[in-house]
């Protein structure tokens, strides 16, 4: 299918995901580009969560994850802020790491302390996420934690997984990705780490959490990821559901597994924020 035909098709079927009490949704401007502003009627205090949503750099949109973003706002009790970053084939890497800087400088420009800000995403947008902490070391500000579903963290496709859970994986195809990777780099090499942060430096990277499916072709992206994060100190969480597939957390409110994960990185995300 056509790019477009495919970005009409997913924000459709996001239209008939369950609707998310307790969370007030709003449009709010980073830069010139638009986000979408989902906060809790109970909130916990000081602070939010950036999510980066996924789409293997050429799909999604804050509409397309607003149920699982709205589903973290009122697990956690903190505003989730879901930007817009270009997509490709339109905009090649590393254009989505330099929207998502805007959106963190914008969070800190709206007066949040830093250490209550939590950087999440999904697949592309988990692999984003960690690109994002990545270049913020040696920052001041640095984020509380980062937390991932999903993560596609190796756009040069070398994990094993990637050809020996090909016929298990019920979501993602290795050609897909193998497609989606060309068009996001543009003739980038595949190991840069600002499309490929596994290949980056985990020094002073913030607590991380994991969550991967054992039946998804990204599942070495997720364990690759951990033992590279580990290696420098980091305080790593890594959960893995033998028997889910690729970012089952978007299922939230239809999935009991998905409810129970964001639960998780609540807990986790809760954990490491500063007393209230």
């Amino acid at each position: 299918m056509a790019v477009d035909h495919q970005r009409r098709q997913i924000l459709r079927a996001a239209r008939f995901m369950p609707n998310v009490r307790g969370v007030e949704a709003s449009t709010h401007r980073v830069g010139s580009r638009e986000a979408l502003w989902l906060a809790p009627a109970r909130s916990r205090g000081h602070g939010a969560v950036l999510y980066l949503h996924g789409g293997a750099y050429v799909l999604g949109s804050p509409r397309t994850h607003m149920n699982v973003a709205s589903r973290m706002a009122r697990q956690t009790g903190l505003p989730v802020l879901v930007p817009v970053y270009p997509l490709a084939p339109a905009s090649r890497c590393p254009a989505a790491l330099t929207d998502a800087r805007a959106a963190w400088a914008h969070l800190l420009d709206c007066g949040l302390p830093p250490e209550r800000i939590v950087i999440a995403g999904d697949s592309a947008g988990g692999g984003l996420a960690v690109a994002l902490a990545q270049s913020l070391a040696g920052e001041v500000e640095q984020p509380a934690a980062v937390v991932v579903f999903s993560p596609w963290v190796d756009l040069s496709l070398t994990g094993e997984t990637i050809c020996s859970l090909a016929s298990a994986d019920p979501v993602l195809s290795v050609d897909y990705l193998g497609w989606a990777a060309r068009t996001y780099l543009g003739g980038r090499i595949a190991t840069d780490p600002e499309a490929s942060p596994l290949f980056g430096d985990f020094a002073e990277f913030p607590p991380l959490l994991i969550q991967a499916g054992g039946r998804e072709i990204l599942l070495d992206d997720a364990i690759r990821l951990a033992t590279a994060a580990r290696a420098t100190g980091t305080d790593v969480r890594l959960e893995l559901e033998p028997e889910l597939w690729h970012a089952w957390q978007l299922f939230a409110g239809l999935l009991p597994e998905a409810d129970s994960a964001l639960a998780r990185a609540a807990k986790f995300i809760d954990a490491r924020l500063p007393a209230r």
